[in-house]
């Protein structure tokens, strides 16, 4: 008997560690990701002071300025669909979970349905 609720506890806790998996895993993912997109642009920035104290003419610091707002676009687009993709990675999984987790619990209230639906019928 107690082996049996350990079991259905265990059961029923199963799909909320899954999801607290995925939510780590991609909470993880994300923190890396912003982390390596800020050291890049970081490093980014003190290569365009650099460039732009190189500088002798006008025109050589609005080309400096041109391509770092060029780089720091693209880097900045990359890194929101990087992350995008990981939250959206995550959501499908966390999806997949929660149909599987419904389906059993249907499952399940069917069961009951089932033994309860004769009992009352040779009751009345």
């Amino acid at each position: 008997m107690y082996s049996q609720f350990t079991d259905q506890l265990e059961d029923s806790v199963k799909p909320m560690t899954e999801l607290l998996k995925i939510s780590v895993s991609a909470t993880e993912k994300l923190a890396k990701q912003q982390s390596e997109f800020f050291t890049a642009a970081l490093n980014n920035n003190l290569a365009f002071t650099q460039s732009l104290l190189a500088q002798k003419e006008i025109t050589g610091l609005l080309n400096v300025q041109k391509e770092f707002g060029e780089e720091l676009q693209e880097k900045v687009v990359a890194a929101t669909k990087e992350a995008y993709a990981t939250v959206t990675e995550a959501q499908t999984k966390a999806t997949e979970i929660m149909k599987g987790s419904f389906a059993q619990v249907e499952k399940a209230a069917n069961e009951v349905a089932a033994k309860v639906a004769p009992k009352k019928a040779k009751a009345a």
